[in-house]
């Protein structure tokens, strides 16, 4: 399956060459102006042309003269007139157009596009922020169906056809990995029939059809245009489109457990044991979830991975700031977890509340939120169990994307407990 993407082997000259991207550019440019640039004018670029130029050559083969043009593009509109109150288009832009000169310099956020995510979260009013962050999950994993989908009808291989009914399951587990979002549409049936029903090409790929069209109903037109335009793969392999979507999912998962931590701290800081619980119980049952993720990126080949990696250094998920940030949460910094700590993390830690919180809170209480702590530290060391053995199967003991030794990494901060107080005898163990 170490093939190239459709997007690569059936592409025009003029997306394979970058011809139409940059013409496109350049014709947007000189007609918004740099004044407006940061105004209306976001909203009319040419996305689709840049990001089918990528998609076809990948960052590390997009045409010099595009590249550059975007990179003065960028700093164009970052050093333009402040945009007005309520318009978001500069920034939004801004942040995009670094995703594509990537290869000068990007590291892991530049690569997945964590940033442009973070803002659109940053939009929603806190009582939809978990909608909007569940929907986005959701966006991805149709967005990843569909394109395992079409690569099936062009050649329906053995491995090909393991990696759509993967990700297929996967869409069915976004009641569990994106709630909030399946919840919006509470009593609607269901548009995925179940997996062992689907006996056959014919069948799998109409089962398919359905629930991409279905589910994308579903997604507001904001979301899809930023599931799209954060697309940008540095090879030309079809692999890496899946391995894209798949850690942008991760990075979504990561982002929401992050926030039931914070507001886990609060409740509990206030006496709110059964609000703390049921923040913590919704990261576990997330988590929980995560095989059916890890199932999609079982289906790498190892050669295909090794041209990723290779093409991809700087770029580690071991950067990423939501997982960290998970962490930074949860217990301080342990001289046994070789992560380095999270900078900019201040306030006390969930372990650190629950052990100044115990002594005044009742026995019954104390019991039931420590052991929906333990039920989240065992989802998380699950988590990073199965990353550690997948990682070993894929690319066995060589070097990780960010310099790391790799598996050897993974497998030391997989035995790192999340909340190491409650391994210790924590009061209330």
């Amino acid at each position: 399956m170490a093939a190239l993407s459709l997007h690569a082997a059936q592409a025009e000259p003029a997306d394979l060459l970058g011809t139409r991207a940059l013409r496109a550019v350049e014709e947007w440019r000189s007609r918004v102006g740099l004044d407006r640039s940061h105004r209306s004018g976001s909203d009319e670029f040419p996305f689709e042309e840049v990001v089918a130029h990528y998609r076809s050559v990948g960052r590390g083969g997009a045409n010099p003269a595009l590249v550059t043009e975007l990179r003065d593009l960028h700093g164009a509109v970052q050093s333009a007139a402040p945009a007005e109150e309520g318009d978001r288009g500069a920034p939004l832009l801004a942040g995009w157009l670094r995703l594509t000169f990537d290869q000068e310099g990007g590291d892991y956020h530049t690569y997945v596009g964590t940033h442009l995510y973070d803002a659109m979260r940053e939009q929603a009013q806190e009582d939809k922020g978990d909608v909007l962050s569940d929907t986005i999950m959701a966006a991805l994993a149709v967005d990843l169906l569909s394109i395992e989908a079409a690569a099936l009808a062009v050649e329906p291989s053995r491995g090909q056809r393991t990696r759509v009914r993967t990700a297929y399951q996967l869409l069915g587990s976004m009641d569990a990995l994106a709630p909030s979002w399946a919840l919006e549409f509470k009593g609607e049936a269901s548009p995925l029939a179940p997996p062992n029903d689907l006996v056959g090409d014919e069948a799998l790929a109409a089962a398919v059809s359905q629930a991409v069209s279905a589910a994308a109903d579903r997604i507001p037109w904001p979301v899809r245009r930023l599931v799209e335009n954060t697309m940008l793969p540095v090879t030309r392999l079809h692999d890496e489109q899946m391995f894209i979507r798949s850690i942008q999912v991760f990075e979504g998962l990561y982002v929401h457990v992050g926030r039931c931590l914070e507001r886990a701290i609060s409740a509990l800081g206030s006496g709110d044991t059964e609000g703390g619980c049921a923040e913590l119980t919704d990261a576990a049952e997330r988590l929980e979830a995560v095989p059916a993720l890890f199932r999609v990126l079982t289906t790498m080949p190892r050669e295909a991975f090794a041209v990723i990696r290779d093409n991809t250094h700087g770029r580690s998920a071991v950067q990423s700031t939501s997982y960290r940030r998970v962490e930074a949460l949860s217990a301080p910094p342990t001289p046994g977890n070789p992560q380095s700590p999270l900078p900019g993390t201040e306030g006390e830690t969930l372990q650190e509340v629950f052990e100044r919180q115990t002594p005044w809170l009742p026995r019954r209480d104390v019991v039931r939120f420590e052991d929906t702590m333990r039920r989240l530290d065992a989802g998380w060391h699950k988590s990073k169990r199965t990353h550690w053995g997948i990682t070993l199967k894929v690319i066995g003991s060589v070097p990780g994307t960010g310099g790391t030794s790799g598996a050897d990494y993974l497998k030391q901060t997989a035995e790192v407990p999340l909340f190491p107080g409650l391994a210790a005898g924590t009061p209330g163990a």
